[in-house]
């Protein structure tokens, strides 16, 4: 390492060096702590020409140390749940901590350019004055930023209706696994918009690679009109089988709501204890509807979904047009991970996705799973894309076997997902938690096709590896690639 130490100190700061044990230990996990691995370096790069010379500075350490290479990954917040921000030991963590620009906000094109580090709830505070925003709203918006969105292509609790990440990238700087820059999409190397600019959307492409092609290092994002009005809607309901079957008629009838979420009954007792929230005993489950658009239209919605929702015999419904109340009525979903947290000092969050009409199956399924090792289950849904968020509440402290319990759950959740049509991930992405798993929907011909696909950004394999791929799919194809063999 001395000689790759002796390189970077030629242009980075020691205070962008990062090496003391201490401070690597803040960067072993993400948001989860299942998954603890200790990266060999911290960098902290203030431009693209320090994060540049930082991947040149590795290749050229490989090429003197070729038995002992290294590896580099991007890192924004750590708010990621699947480990896909967690370095390997042979791995060096460049963090985007520092590519904090709005660089600029054409409202007249609707679009915004900013660096990777930006946090999504700030651009959003940049623009509360304009008639704009940016759409997609994670649960950890006030911490993720814009890159970690990119990466994982998050979602949010408004994704049903106004789409993921990939749906609101243009274009992007990029900088490749040789430390060359790129530019991708609506984006020039001027920096400026110009739609016409590509004829392949590799933007899309790079959405959602979890940073296994390279780093974006500039965004160039769509802004969404601000709906004129919005109405939010709370409806209490005796048992989580009427709340999916109502989710499940809503989308039937061709509704389209801002936000359509469910939280199941374990989830509403922690949240009602937590906040006071005056929910009764009988209620076992809670939906959220969001509407917004027209005043006219809206109002139309509103009194259609109201029928449906009082078909089901709800034991409270209440409604809001007033931004403060819209709070109050919300706290039931955004307030459940400070609850959780009120209950036990871990929680591990899963992310799976099953057809809405097999919602109900997915919640039986995890209660049995969950009573089988005898873990505290609640469970939140995006429930309008039939995205389950299970949540497994442990203390190590009282239960010194509950992590090994849970990793056996979380296998059993992966066969349940699966044999219900389901796929492994909605926003939270494969990363190190679910590679294990990728060989339940893809063969290893798809994979290795998928890694072709990598190689194209990444030959040397050097750009956060072994993640997303099973390891032995990964070691095999780097070890004796023959791409002819897959171009059929």
């Amino acid at each position: 390492m001395e000689f790759f130490l002796h390189d970077i100190a030629g242009f980075l700061d020691q205070d962008q060096i990062l090496d003391d044990p201490t401070d690597l230990k803040l960067y072993e996990t993400d948001a989860t702590s299942l998954f603890p691995s200790k990266a060999k370096l911290v960098l902290l790069p203030n431009t693209v020409e320090e994060l540049s010379k930082i991947i040149q500075s590795i290749h050229n350490y490989n090429d003197t140390k070729p038995a002992h290479k290294l590896s580099f990954l991007a890192r924004g917040a750590g708010t990621g749940l699947s480990g896909g921000a967690i370095a390997r030991s042979h791995s060096v963590i460049i963090s985007m901590a520092r590519f904090t620009k709005i660089i600029n906000i054409d409202l007249e094109n609707e679009v915004a350019l900013v660096e990777a580090g930006v946090v999504n709830a700030s651009l959003n505070k940049i623009l509360k004055d304009s008639s704009l925003h940016f759409a997609p709203d994670p649960s950890s918006q006030q911490a993720c930023t814009i890159g970690g969105n990119l990466a994982e292509n998050a979602g949010g609790v408004h994704c049903f209706k106004y789409g993921v990440t990939s749906e609101h990238v243009l274009g992007m700087e990029f900088v490749n696994s040789d430390g060359e820059l790129a530019y991708f999409g609506a984006l020039n190397e001027n920096l400026e918009f110009e739609p016409s600019a590509a004829d392949i959307d590799i933007s899309s492409l790079i959405v959602g690679s979890e940073g296994t092609f390279g780093i974006a290092t500039k965004i160039l994002l769509k802004l969404t009109p601000i709906p004129q009005s919005f109405i939010t809607i709370q409806a209490a309901f005796a048992s989580t089988q009427s709340c999916g079957k109502l989710v499940s008629d809503i989308v039937k009838q061709g509704f389209k709501p801002a936000a359509l979420e469910t939280v199941d009954n374990n989830a509403v007792k922690a949240i009602n204890a937590a906040y006071n929230l005056g929910f009764s005993d009988d209620v076992k489950a809670v939906i959220l509807i969001e509407l917004d658009g027209e005043p006219g239209e809206l109002q139309r919605e509103r009194n259609q979904i109201k029928e449906l929702i009082d078909s089901y015999s709800p034991v409270s419904v209440a409604e809001t047009q007033d931004a403060v109340e819209r709070l109050k009525l919300w706290k039931v979903r955004k307030g459940a991970a400070a609850a959780f947290g009120k209950i036990a000092p871990y929680w591990y969050l899963y992310d799976l996705v099953v057809p809405r009409s097999k919602i109900p199956n997915a919640l039986h399924g995890l209660e049995k799973i969950a009573d089988k090792y005898k873990l505290l289950l609640a469970n939140i849904l995006h429930a309008g894309d039939g995205n389950i968020h299970p949540n497994f509440l442990y203390d190590p402290d009282k239960e010194p076997d509950v992590v090994d319990r849970i990793h056996k759950a979380s296998h059993e959740i992966m066969e349940l997902c699966v044999s219900l049509d389901g796929t492994l991930s909605g926003e939270h992405g494969i990363g190190i938690e679910k590679q294990e798993y990728m060989s339940e929907l893809f063969s290893d011909m798809d994979m290795k096709k998928m890694l072709m696909l990598r190689e194209v950004f990444d030959p040397h394999y050097i750009s956060n590896p072994d993640k997303i791929f099973p390891i032995r799919i990964c070691r095999e194809c780097h070890r004796d690639y023959d791409l002819e063999q897959f171009k059929s």
